[in-house]
């Protein structure tokens, strides 16, 4: 992959997929969210991107309104993030819909773009689903045949990670709330996800998959060794899976040391002389 433009690229996520393949030496249109507040965390964000030639920093509605876009690219619309910060209307889900999707149909054919969406676990049963019209949209780009993929994520935890989180919260010694948008079920340390997703880039997948830890009980594992107090007969619900496909994804190191590194991190960035 040459070239991306990731939609969210100063979300956790996003911009952790976005620094790994400038690393790679590929080509990224940023976008951020209008709503993204231009905050200190965002500003270490810039400084650790850098005077970077290949990082091309874009606001969302203008990029909207400019339909820019390339032979080729990969577009990521990290959805995932917005979710876990109850913040989902910063999508403008219409004008993304509208405005960009449904507009250029016959341009992402000629161009053969990639679209993928990174979305949480949670969106194959939450009421936030149903009231969205992303499914359909996907349908419709299917239908003409544009490669699409959906990511359904559990809890992503590693650097950046934002302070929804309980293992944020943990780790900063603030006092723990597990969000119900917290999916205590499993987890998938930042680093492993991010190398999925770059391996997947370069591929046309067309499909769409549950994504799962190699570890078994990863965020109890996770949970414990952070001495969080949490409802140890808390369930996994039922998800309306129907043709996604589970992924193991592979742990590549011990939860154990992925928090530390996380604690770490986070030290460095609280510290008067910041990374």
């Amino acid at each position: 992959m040459d070239r991306a433009v990731i939609l969210g690229t100063f979300e956790f996520i996003g911009f952790s997929l976005c620094k790994h393949l400038l690393e790679q030496g590929c080509e990224i249109d940023g976008i951020h969210f209008g709503k993204e507040k231009d905050d200190a965390l965002i500003h270490e964000k810039r400084l650790t991107i850098g005077r970077n030639a290949n990082f091309n920093e874009k606001n969302y509605s203008a990029w909207i309104k400019s339909g820019e876009i390339l032979k080729n690219d990969m577009i990521f619309i990290d959805i995932y993030d917005l979710y876990i910060r109850n913040d989902l209307p910063a999508l403008r889900e219409k004008e993304l819909i509208e405005g960009f999707l449904m507009k250029h149909l016959a341009l992402f054919q000629s161009l053969q773009v990639k679209i993928a969406f990174l979305l949480p676990i949670q969106w194959l049963k939450d009421i936030s689903r149903t009231h969205s019209q992303l499914e359909d949209a996907i349908e419709i780009l299917q239908e003409n045949n544009i490669s699409v993929s959906s990511f359904y994520m559990p809890v992503i935890y590693g650097p950046w990670q934002p302070k929804e989180f309980s293992f944020h919260q943990s780790i900063a010694k603030e006092r723990v709330i597990i969000s119900e948008r917290e999916w205590i079920h499993d987890a998938i340390f930042i680093d492993d996800l991010i190398n999925f997703l770059s391996n997947c880039s370069d591929r046309s997948l067309d499909e769409s998959f549950l994504l799962k830890s190699s570890i078994t009980g990863h965020w109890r594992k996770c949970a414990d060794y952070l001495s969080l107090d949490y409802n140890e007969n808390w369930s996994s619900p039922d998800l309306a899976i129907g043709k996604v496909a589970e992924r193991t994804i592979q742990c590549s190191v011990k939860f154990s040391d992925g928090l530390e590194k996380q604690r770490r991190h986070f030290i460095s960035l609280e510290s008067p002389y910041g990374l």
